[in-house]
């Protein structure tokens, strides 16, 4: 747990950090408070890591509730994947080769003014208030790892509601184009603009020039051929206008059936 307050330890102000019913300190705690570069108390723990026991030296703690709880989110956010958290005994065993002045000074501000407050305060209490102390702090334990749990259940269900959703996409994309064929296409085309937003002007162009590359046709010499033959028809000048490469596309079941391929291929990338 981590109570926002500070104390004042050499040069530096560190906050209070408690865990497991006593006060502890973090490696970067111990660099700071001494005038050590960044990563010298980590170097001497990992070098001496053998000297050092689990639960009475030091804690490692990999929750990401329980190292927001002491306050060690990183600045530009998230948490550490783990961190180490140094008990009294073990920050004296980290620090006993610190000879120079301030390494004195340190040591004796941090047992008398930092780890040896709480344990004073505690022997304080009647034993019936250390005993809802102690439920307390179990209280908050239990709260903490539910809530994280409960974040764990919302990001999985999230996770399968997003999978869902991909599925339904991809049903709908794969979905057989039956009589109403333009109909069916421009519905694909408007989910396709739906997700790809401003690029799909030219995704239209490109499944056009990925048609003609697959049939080996010429959409714009069939859309001529196809005025022309409306023209010696008599058909409206209006009627001839409106001509698009759709209508040349429908005329031909094989160029409707290669065109509804790619279409569908689009969509699946765009929407699913």
């Amino acid at each position: 747990m981590n109570t926002n307050q500070l104390v004042h330890i050499g040069n530096s102000d560190i906050s209070i950090k408690e865990y497991n019913g006593q006060r502890v300190v973090t490696l970067k705690d111990i660099d700071m408070v001494h005038g050590r570069p960044d990563g010298t108390a980590r170097k001497r723990f990992n070098d001496n890591r053998n000297h050092f026991i689990e639960g009475e030296d030091f804690f490692v703690i990999t929750q990401p509730s329980e190292i927001r709880t002491l306050g060690l989110e990183r600045p530009q956010g998230g948490v550490p994947e783990k961190v180490i958290l140094a008990t009294e005994q073990g920050y004296l065993m980290l620090v006993k080769s610190f000879t120079d002045d301030l390494a004195w000074d340190v040591q004796r501000q941090l047992v008398n003014g930092y780890f040896k407050t709480k344990e004073t305060v505690k022997r304080a209490l009647s034993p019936e208030l250390q005993m809802l102390q102690g439920l307390l702090s179990q209280m908050v334990e239990k709260e903490l790892a539910d809530k994280e749990r409960d974040r764990q259940i919302l990001i999985a269900k999230e996770t399968a509601d997003k999978a869902v959703a991909t599925t339904e996409n991809i049903k709908e994309a794969v979905k057989p184009v039956f009589d109403n064929w333009r109909s069916e296409i421009n519905s694909k085309f408007n989910r396709i603009q739906k997700g790809a937003g401003e690029e799909f002007k030219m995704l239209r162009t490109e499944m056009y020039t990925e048609l003609e590359r697959r049939a080996g046709c010429d959409l714009n010499t069939r859309l001529r051929n196809k005025r022309k033959r409306m023209t010696e028809n008599g058909c409206t000048k209006t009627e001839i206008n409106s001509l698009n490469r759709m209508d040349v596309i429908d005329d031909d079941k094989k160029l409707r059936e290669i065109f509804s391929k790619i279409v569908t291929e689009y969509e699946i990338k765009y929407c699913a």
